[in-house]
């Protein structure tokens, strides 16, 4: 593949916007139609058009690329009274200007059903299943540049069942969880076979209510990876991941929302020949809201997780700083920045620092139709030369639904 220099230059009018991804239809209320069944069905359409000036995610010799995007999406909602069925549909297609190979129509299929049984006892079932492709230049092919010349295709299944007893006015209620992920590679198997996966969940959640909107709980669960063929250096990758966090969670207030959890994770490895990991970690999201219209929101986190390519586990540190702003009934705006800070473990000694910026501009044409700018300021920073990068996208999506009631 021909590797091609080209630098963005950035217009006033793309200045106005931005976003790590295309902005969401925050200002669109997408209308729906109810069956003779009684199911609401609400569709919707999505295309846009985007410039990246770093397709490959490489640190020079940077390659841009216009690409098209359309994504149809359909969601079915039931109502009975306090129980819910709904079902969510949709794909994500990506035409590219220079390579064809490039091109893919991604598949996401999820389902959930709410039961409450009694004012007591409530469960329930989500699952998703989808067909997924990597960014070139991230996941297996990360460091690659276009060395590889097709995608990376995989696709994942999860399946989480929640139960929780106790009324929602008592003190306190006790919530029982068990779920299942899977995720498998699809091509380049020699090397793809290694990083299938699945990844079983079960946890317990005991809540206490202050009765004055804010929950307290305390979280025990468990995670056990297990991965499908073990690698030609015969050291496994399967873990034991158990977290207990201590935490709060709070109703809308008139300024602010959010919960919080703090506390122990222990990540024990199979092998004694992988480093096991054993420390704090933590998982925050406070919505600040200072006018009705004019939304602040501050997320952070901290865990050990496993890595894709190398090392043991990741220590992995993020924060993010997310406004938005709804300047009349038409028009909002988004403006945020987040930081990741990722240490590999394991005879590697890698660091990566991750910056990004968002701006974005949505205006709701009609009582149909949604238009969003947006501009994504991407910066990492490496220990590996070969995996920092720059990269500036700039596009346009327009987003179509019924025209709401």
């Amino acid at each position: 593949m021909q590797m091609h220099t080209k630098k963005i230059t950035v217009s006033m009018f793309a200045l106005f916007s931005v976003a790590i991804a295309p902005p969401a239809a925050a200002n669109l209320k997408p209308g729906s139609f109810i069956t003779k069944d009684g199911a609401e069905i609400t569709p919707t359409l999505q295309t846009g058009l985007s410039s990246n000036n770093n397709f490959f995610s490489t640190p020079d010799n940077e390659e841009s690329r216009l690409i098209w995007t359309i994504a149809p999406n359909i969601k079915a909602a039931i109502e009975d009274g306090p129980d819910s069925y709904k079902l969510d549909l949709g794909t994500s297609s990506s035409l590219h200007n220079k390579d064809s190979a490039d091109n893919f129509t991604q598949v996401n299929i999820g389902a959930g059903v709410h039961k409450e049984f009694t004012s007591q006892h409530r469960l329930d079932i989500n699952g998703d299943a989808d067909w997924l492709y990597e960014p070139r230049g991230s996941g297996l092919t990360e460091g690659l540049g276009d060395a590889v010349n097709e995608l990376v295709k995989y696709q994942q299944q999860n399946v989480l069942v929640r139960y929780e007893y106790g009324a929602q006015s008592s003190k306190a209620q006790v919530a029982l969880k068990a779920g299942f992920f899977s995720k498998k590679y699809q091509n380049f198997r020699e090397v793809s076979q290694y990083r299938d996966y699945d990844k079983s969940l079960i946890g317990v959640t005991g809540y206490y209510n202050t009765q004055a909107s804010t929950r307290t709980f305390l979280e025990v669960k468990q995670e056990n990876y297990r991965y499908d063929f073990l690698q030609a250096n015969g050291i496994s990758r399967d873990s034991d991941d158990v977290k207990i966090l201590l935490g709060m969670e709070w109703e809308a207030t008139a300024l602010t929302s959010g919960s919080f959890k703090l506390g122990y994770q222990n990540k024990d490895f199979d092998s004694s020949e992988r480093e096991n990991f054993s420390g704090l970690s933590w998982e925050a999201g406070v919505n600040w809201q200072p006018l009705s219209y004019s939304t602040v929101q501050f997320t952070t986190s901290r865990a050990a997780k496993d890595p894709l390519v190398q090392g043991d586990y990741i220590k992995e540190s993020t924060y993010g700083v997310n406004w938005t702003h709804s300047w009349s009934d038409y028009l909002s705006s988004l403006a945020g920045i987040n930081y990741t800070n990722e240490q590999y473990t394991g005879d590697i000694g890698r660091k990566d620092k991750s910056k990004s910026a968002r701006l974005g501009l949505n205006y709701v044409a009609s009582n149909f139709g949604m238009v969003s700018t947006y501009v994504d300021f991407i910066d990492k920073d490496s220990t590996q030369s070969a995996i920092e990068f720059d990269r500036v996208i700039v596009g346009v999506n327009f987003t179509f639904a019924l025209k709401a009631n």
